[in-house]
């Protein structure tokens, strides 16, 4: 692709699992396709994940006998998001998500019927698991790339999109010329590489310092939110996206946190239910005027320390690190990570909490737990386990893991780019990452992200190519 009066029916910009869905269901529905990666390689962030597909309707639920329906996941996510999310996006969402694992599984991809769960123990089971993890996705998406016969660009970063004199996209700029197109769709992921504009967009995590870290692809460095406003486009999403909690031992990926611990603020108060979802944890966490909390444990719970089963079906196996180990805390209490003491007293002091707060929170805690009803917060009576021996610890923990960030270009239920004046930028589609309406303030659960990018990503698809089509 080295000629400047190259031109296309569609221009895909981020070969992610996005950008890559989107280019194949452009070019089936008849469009000439480019597709350019800012990488060296195809797959982004999807490459990277679990590959988890959150979806309802599906085989898989129904061989499992799942009770869900399109009607419960939209009032479930309605719950935690309010209208976060706009309503004929979330709708597009959940009309096309089971449509999308179909699709996905169309390319060869296998979704065991007998593994669709709810690694939150809340909601219904609707996070589908592949055999493998995002990889084995992207894999096939990139065979089918090649199939459709679409020109895929890599090492390739996209300078400014191009308009006409009615405002309408109708091409790209890249280092050595100009491409036009019929229709651009932006894919090239969040923010999360740019730490900047992750502390204008994601403000809440800026007082995490350096223990923030993100995840996903080191590329995305937020190309789509500039290139969205540089054309007058509405960008949305501020603080959205899944920051989840991290003890910031290493980086490394762990997902959710240990059950068996008793969470105090820097006060030394309890503030949450500890085996709750990973977004609640995380939500109470980013509550704290502080942003930060300590697991408080006794040795006795910290030898016993099992993986939370949660965690192994969050993330396909091989993905993570576990940190909550016996081994890995006894480590981590060399590098003064973890704190020890031989009474609450003292370890409060060791941590900078109220000492008093500290053993008041600790003797309700232990009272709750030999009743086997937690009035406070709700913990399973299974994970209420009593700190009584010491010595005892506490490890501080902050919602610093950039899992996805959620700032970006504003769409619509047809992938169209909103403009900041109202009505649509034309000829401008988004899809994945890069999207700013779609997460809500409150990550939904394990799949989310990844079956959002490849169904807006299809949606993206047949939409651009329908414009470009129309309109050549």
């Amino acid at each position: 692709m080295n000629s400047a009066s190259t031109d296309y029916d569609v221009i895909v910009i981020g070969a992610g699992g996005a950008g890559m869905t989107a280019a194949i269901t452009a070019a089936k529905n008849g469009a000439r396709v480019a597709l350019l990666e800012a990488w060296d390689r195809v797959g982004g962030s999807t490459a990277l994940s679990g590959g988890y597909l959150y979806a309802t309707g599906t085989k898989q639920q129904k061989a499992q006998a799942v009770d869900d329906s399109p009607e419960r996941m939209y009032e479930d996510i309605r719950a935690l998001n309010g209208d976060s999310i706009p309503e004929p996006v979330l709708r597009r969402f959940i009309k096309e998500s089971a449509d999308t694992v179909a699709w996905v599984e169309s390319l060869g991809v296998k979704f065991p019927t007998e593994y669709c769960v709810s690694p939150d123990g809340i909601m219904p089971a609707r996070a589908h698991a592949p055999e493998g993890n995002g990889l084995s996705i992207t894999e096939k998406l990139d065979l089918e790339v090649n199939r459709c016969g679409i020109d895929l660009a890599l090492n390739t970063r996209v300078q400014e999109l191009l308009k006409d004199d009615t405002g309408a996209v109708t091409g790209v700029r890249l280092p050595d010329g100009d491409i036009s197109a019929g229709a651009v769709i932006i894919a090239c992921g969040g923010i999360g590489g740019d730490p900047a504009l992750l502390d204008e967009h994601c403000p809440k995590t800026k007082r995490n310092g350096d223990w923030r870290w993100y995840v996903g692809c080191q590329t995305n460095r937020g190309d789509g939110l500039r290139l969205t406003q540089a054309v007058g486009g509405k960008v949305s999403g501020k603080d959205s996206g899944l920051f989840l909690m991290t003890p910031n031992f290493h980086r490394d990926l762990e997902v959710i946190g240990p059950a068996w611990v008793m969470m105090v603020n820097s006060r030394g108060e309890r503030i949450m239910r500890e085996d709750g979802a990973y977004w609640a944890v995380s939500e109470a966490l980013e509550a704290q005027p502080d942003g930060r909390a300590f697991a408080v444990f006794s040795h006795e719970q910290m030898l016993a320390a099992e993986p939370d089963p949660r965690v192994l079906q969050a993330i396909a196996d091989g993905t993570i690190t576990l940190n909550w180990t016996p081994e890995v805390l006894t480590a981590q209490q060399g590098a003064g990570r973890v704190l020890k003491a031989d009474t609450l007293a003292e370890l409060g002091r060791q941590a900078g909490l109220d000492p008093a707060k500290l053993e008041a929170a600790t003797e309700r805690y232990n009272r709750l737990a030999k009743e086997g009803n937690d009035v406070d917060f709700g913990k399973d009576s299974a994970a209420m386990q009593a700190i009584l021996e010491p010595p005892f610890y506490a490890v501080e923990v902050r919602p610093a893991l950039a899992i996805v960030t959620g700032a970006g270009p504003a769409i619509d239920g047809s992938a169209r780019v909103l403009s900041d004046s109202g009505g649509i930028v034309p000829g401008l589609y988004a899809a994945g990452e890069t999207t700013g309406n779609v997460y809500g303030r409150y990550y939904v659960g394990s799949g989310y992200a990844i079956n959002s990018a490849l169904t807006f990503g299809r949606v993206a698809g047949q939409e651009a190519a329908s414009f470009a089509l129309q309109n050549n």
